[in-house]
């Protein structure tokens, strides 16, 4: 009896210490050199596996412990990583992103290779979410050793923890498809080329954004027609 009391102790101290030593770091992602606030920021706890994302304000939060490392990416710019120490905890962190200018006129074998490496090492970074699969199944999934008939549990799918991982993967996704379409056409190039600036220059990268999948299939060339086209449109409707 003793015994028992003693290991129910000892499992209590302990999950109790992991539970104490578990902290909200938490803060603002902003601009790099500027105060504009950058909302839809991912936000990983690469030691522990998780994850969250900046709300509408850039306001983020996630639990971590001292030595833990934090990473923070966006499309656009480039990620940035934390390693947390004691005393970030006692404010509110501010993490700047700068942003992840390409601005080489033609696309060349070596811009190519970096956005590949850079690709590889994302997948890496997060290989730990967006190569796991569900580990609940839901109806008509089977695995080996199932019986016949349909097969539903639904408690872990819809438990917050895998909410919350479904959610940060679907986010991690499309970030990576924003980073493509970034590197086909990179918003340095188009200001050069169509020699728009300011408001101008973001309102026609928000019009005439291309598709991921449009980026997928074109050429070079393809994309400077493309260009070529929406800037005739746009003007028109100046």
């Amino acid at each position: 009896m003793f015994k028992a009391n003693s290991v129910t102790l000892l499992f209590c101290i302990v999950f109790s210490s992991i539970g104490l030593a578990q902290q909200q770091l938490a803060g603002k992602v902003v601009k790099k050199g500027g105060t504009e606030i950058l909302m839809g920021v991912s936000v990983i706890n690469h030691t522990h596996q998780k994850g969250n994302v900046s709300d509408m304000g850039g306001n983020y939060k996630i639990a971590a412990s001292v030595g833990d490392t934090i990473l923070f990416s966006s499309a656009g710019y480039e990620p940035d990583t934390v390693v947390v120490a004691s005393y970030m905890f006692a404010e509110s962190w501010l993490v700047p992103l700068a942003p992840n200018v390409v601005a080489l006129p033609y696309v060349n074998v070596e811009e190519q290779s970096n956005y590949q490496i850079d690709s590889i090492k994302r997948r890496d970074d997060y290989s730990w979410l967006l190569d796991k699969k569900h580990p609940v199944k839901l109806m008509n999934e089977k695995r080996p050793g199932d019986g016949p008939g349909f097969s539903f549990s639904p408690i872990g799918y819809f438990s917050k923890t895998e909410k919350n991982k479904r959610r940060l993967k679907k986010r991690l996704q499309q970030e990576e498809e924003d980073y493509y379409i970034d590197y086909k056409f990179p918003p340095a190039r188009v200001a050069r080329l169509s020699r728009l600036s300011g408001d101008s220059l973001q309102l026609f990268l928000r019009i005439y954004r291309p598709t991921y999948a449009f980026c997928r299939k074109s050429s070079p060339e393809d994309m400077l027609l493309y260009l070529n086209d929406k800037l005739k449109l746009f003007r028109k409707e100046e």
